[in-house]
């Protein structure tokens, strides 16, 4: 990819029923966007000059597009959820749709559905759109109170599947296993601006899932009722952690969970890699640093988290938060 220092960084950013361009409607001073997997929702913060006349107002659509010259991606979408008037600039703060999830609270029995079944559910009832919802475990029985809201219960599904959780740059829900991402390149030495690694290795390397009903003597299609027999998985070796988990059942699903859950603690090591702007990189890929000097930054690394920021003084940068399995 050719740097910002040959392409001149471009956007076009839309609030409500405005467009504002680098050519025809320079008055965006800063843009930042952070989209991230497992955190309750994406944001975005665009900067404007303040002597604008803007007739926007909080839950007008914002979407914003970034780029080099006429080569733009879509990196948000989402509604605006403050705007706050400085003396000489307009800041707008907006929420991705993930907030709509947030916002749902619903009481509700869920008998012989799979978690994919379940979180297209909730997201159906929360109006927004599933691009993939993946089947995952099977729940007999799955209770959704309204001590919780529907995103920490799609949060909690994914857990229990190792599956990753995220509103995609054009508004869609993925709740699906980590894999079909493309893998992106980035040069070291050339396109990288800082890099920092954080080493993850956890306190346990074992996960027991403990849960309420004896079915799995008699079958996970059984009436299920609190017990003091445990129902119980285990998975890893070494120091365990125990976890009770009402929703499972029955000793084969228990199993499972556990096997996700210690899935993610293979996760050792991360890294936050700051490069030239990188539009087309999102949630769900990998990025592999090439002619790096260190041998720990020499894999294919799942992106986790993206931070895109464009201003006039620094110009178009991306931070990439991602993790890899070690050993």
């Amino acid at each position: 990819m050719v740097t910002s220092d040959i392409m001149r960084p471009s956007y076009i950013v839309t609030i409500g029923s405005k467009d504002f361009t680098a050519e025809k409607e320079p008055g965006v001073v800063s843009v930042k966007v952070t989209r991230s997997i497992g955190l309750p929702t994406d944001s975005c913060e665009i900067v404007l000059v303040g002597t604008g006349d803007y007739n926007f107002k909080k839950g007008d659509p914002v979407k914003v597009q970034l780029g080099y010259d006429d080569k733009l991606k879509p990196v948000f979408s989402g509604l605006i959820d403050n705007i706050e008037q400085e003396l000489s600039r307009v800041r707008v703060n907006a929420l991705g749709l993930g907030v709509e999830l947030i916002r749902l609270r619903l009481n509700r029995v869920y008998l012989n559905q799979t978690a994919g079944k379940i979180v297209s559910n909730l997201a159906q009832e929360a109006k927004v759109t599933v691009k993939q919802a993946s089947d995952g475990i099977n729940l007999p029985t799955y209770v959704v109170d309204e001590h919780a809201n529907a995103y920490e219960h799609v949060l909690r599904l994914a857990e229990r599947c190792n599956f990753d959780a995220y509103i995609t740059e054009d508004e869609q829900l993925v709740f699906k296993e980590w894999g079909t991402g493309k893998n992106y390149p980035i040069q070291f030495g050339k396109e990288i601006i800082r890099v920092e690694t954080a080493d993850f290795s956890p306190l346990y390397t074992g996960i027991k899932i403990l849960g309420e009903s004896p079915s799995s003597i008699k079958g996970a299609d059984t009436s299920h009722w609190l017990t003091k027999q445990e129902v119980k998985g285990e998975a890893g070796n070494g120091a365990t952690l125990s976890l009770d988990d009402p929703a499972i059942k029955d000793k084969k699903t228990a199993e499972t969970v556990a096997k996700a859950r210690t899935a993610k603690l293979e996760y050792t090591f991360g890294a936050s890699v700051e490069t030239v702007g990188k539009p087309e990189i999102n949630l769900g890929d990998t990025v592999t640093i090439e002619d790096v000097p260190y041998s720990a930054l020499g894999g294919k690394m799942e992106v986790r988290s993206i931070e895109h920021y464009l201003s006039k003084v620094k110009g178009f940068t991306t931070i990439i938060n991602c993790w890899m399995r070690v050993g």
